[in-house]
């Protein structure tokens, strides 16, 4: 007995052809990743995988450049803040060290003449000396005067030896201070030199990323298949 011709998968051929028409629809949908115009050449899907994957790239090295750039920024406050500060503190050092030398001056200024004054006062008990005068009373006055003032002499070198020494601790402590400052700054010069290549280079590369694919169109679908993976 001839059998009648079974017809039990039509349903689904005609679901998969809907499905194909549906899928042939959204093929025609054309979008472009910058400004071209509709007449431009629509890239192949392997073309379009290649600009996606470079975009992506170019945006994530252009949060990186901002990101940098940010805490750059941040960084050259801080040393301006920071050189102000060190720019006042070697202005309070140097007016420190003048007042030190003017008031340690002065006081040997004034030991100078007490000097002059007591060898004046030497040389005249010996002139009176030497023409027969009794001067020992003064002689012995005038040597404890000279022990006195051999002493204010020792005590001066003393202080000036401190003054000398602690001057020169605070110069060094300042310079300590002020090449780490510059070793900060000259840092910063050389990753914000960088930075400044860095960016020259983005822009070149995304020049030419426009030229190559901001300027041409691509099927949706595509970019659909190559996002979920494909």
């Amino acid at each position: 007995m001839q059998r009648s011709p079974s017809f039990a998968l039509l349903p689904g051929l005609l679901l998969a052809l809907c499905a194909g028409s549906a899928l042939a629809a959204d093929n025609g949908k054309i979008n472009t990743l910058g400004n071209a115009s509709a007449k431009a050449p629509v890239m192949s899907r392997d073309e379009l995988r290649v600009c996606l994957k470079q975009q992506d790239t170019l945006k994530a090295r252009a949060e990186d450049a901002k990101a940098k750039r940010a805490q750059l920024d941040a960084e050259r406050k801080q040393l301006e803040a920071d050189k102000e500060a060190i720019a006042a503190e070697h202005a309070a050092l140097a007016a420190r060290i003048e007042k030190t030398a003017n008031d340690f001056n002065a006081k040997v200024a004034e030991q100078t003449k007490t000097v002059e004054e007591f060898n004046a006062k030497m040389e005249a008990m010996n002139k009176a000396a030497a023409k027969g005068d009794n001067v020992e009373r003064q002689r012995q006055k005038l040597e404890r005067e000279g022990k006195a003032i051999q002493q204010a002499s020792d005590d001066l070198n003393a202080q000036n030896k401190v003054l000398n020494d602690q001057i020169a601790v605070d110069k060094a402590a300042f310079d300590t201070k002020n090449t780490a400052f510059q070793a900060r700054a000259d840092d910063w010069n050389t990753r914000n030199r960088a930075m400044d290549t860095t960016a020259a280079e983005y822009d070149m590369d995304l020049d030419a990323w426009k030229k190559q694919c901001g300027g041409r169109n691509y099927r949706e679908i595509d970019e659909k298949v190559i996002r979920s993976g494909g």
